[in-house]
């Protein structure tokens, strides 16, 4: 996982240098993406798209019935949608992770 799109995101550490943010960011991903916690958030990235895709199929189904355009907009918008929860939650976790660092220091 790439954290450099993380350098000045979080406030707690915005004001310290790059490279100390680049060192602490490095502690909280290995804090909080243990070996396990790695697999179940790449079942997350993995199940989260179809369900996402399927769920919105059946709303858009249920209130346009069937038509050709409605998988297509199901497709995208489940991408779309399950991406940003996908992004939220790798933020939120790393933050919970530079909490821990934080609070040992």
């Amino acid at each position: 996982m790439d954290i450099k799109e993380y350098i000045d995101c979080f406030p707690e550490i915005a004001d310290r240098e790059r490279s100390e943010q680049f060192t602490l960011l490095e502690q909280a991903r290995d804090r909080v993406f243990t070996k396990p916690a790695k697999r179940m958030f790449q079942l997350y990235c993995w199940l989260l798209p179809v369900f996402m895709i399927f769920g919105l199929g059946g709303v858009l189904y249920s209130f346009f019935g069937y038509s050709s355009w409605l998988p297509v907009v199901a497709l995208l918008l489940g991408l779309v949608i399950s991406r940003q929860m996908i992004n939220q939650r790798r933020g939120a976790l790393i933050q919970r992770g530079l909490q821990q660092v934080l609070n040992t220091q």
